[in-house]
């Protein structure tokens, strides 16, 4: 008799504790269906878009597509958001934090793509140094005229602007003067504020010399340029016809483009009055 009934309180613990198991889990199953809901929800007030998949609200999308893709802000867009309500209203939030960050990457990536250019550039000039035949520049300061030379031939030959006192030659800081005399194309600047730069190796040795004994600065950043990055190019196109730089030579956005495929660093310069 006992053994029945120790048989049937086993059989009912173990109903017991089946149901108990079953009612864990769905309890489980609900809190997180609830919490999710929460998150959607929370996401929603936010001005996110909730993704399932990796269970973290996103500022980057707009909403979803027929097949579960994000529909991302644009960049413009991405950009209003977080200059104008994350600016104002919205200052200091989470999702503004979030927008912040997103846009930060999106910057992040554009100057990457920016670099891969830059390098793509490299290389197309790398290419180009290679078949160059220029071994020499001559700059004819009275004609206004660049010539790239190989041995005695005139390979391109350009039109100029020279320093706004273009007579003589440059001896001092801020004198306007171009300089004269035997140099070399000492280096490039990719982030010149005029368009793309080759670096003239000026002051030389005499140049330093004549600064010493007269007691002043020779100064520097003497270049071959274009015009200005934040000018339209057919308004220089007319003020090219006249000396507008601080001593350095200029020609168009276009001619400083070949001149800069052409040209070797460390090719000499001769720049004569």
């Amino acid at each position: 008799m006992l053994k029945k009934i120790l048989s049937k309180i086993l059989v009912i613990s173990k109903i017991i504790f089946k149901i108990f198991i079953y009612l864990m889990a769905f309890c489980g199953f609900m809190s997180i269906f609830v919490r999710n809901i929460d998150l959607v929800g929370d996401c929603a007030d936010d001005g996110g878009v909730w993704d399932d998949e990796y269970r973290v609200c996103r500022f980057d999308c707009m909403h979803w597509n027929e097949k579960g893709g994000c529909i991302l802000r644009s960049d413009e867009e991405l950009k209003d958001y977080v200059n104008g309500y994350c600016k104002g209203d919205g200052k200091g939030l989470y999702r503004c934090s979030m927008a912040e960050l997103e846009l930060s990457k999106r910057q992040l990536r554009d100057e990457m793509n920016g670099l891969k250019d830059e390098d793509k550039d490299l290389q197309q000039s790398s290419q180009n140094f290679d078949k160059t035949p220029i071994d020499k520049i001559v700059i004819e300061k009275n004609l206004r005229k660049m010539y790239l030379m190989n041995g005695n031939n005139i390979i391109r030959e350009y039109k100029i602007s020279l320093g706004s006192e273009p007579i003589g030659a440059k001896h001092q800081e801020n004198d306007g003067k171009t300089p004269e005399g035997q140099y070399v194309i000492e280096t490039r600047n990719f982030n010149s504020k005029f368009h793309r730069a080759l670096k003239i190796s000026y002051p030389n040795d005499e140049d330093k010399k004549w600064a010493k004994e007269h007691n002043v600065s020779a100064g520097g950043d003497i270049m071959i340029h274009g015009f200005p990055n934040w000018t339209p190019n057919f308004l220089f196109n007319y003020i090219h016809k006249s000396d507008w730089t601080k001593g350095c030579i200029a020609v168009t956005d276009e001619q400083i483009e070949e001149i800069w495929a052409l040209v070797k660093d460390g090719t000499p310069i001769e720049i004569r009055p």
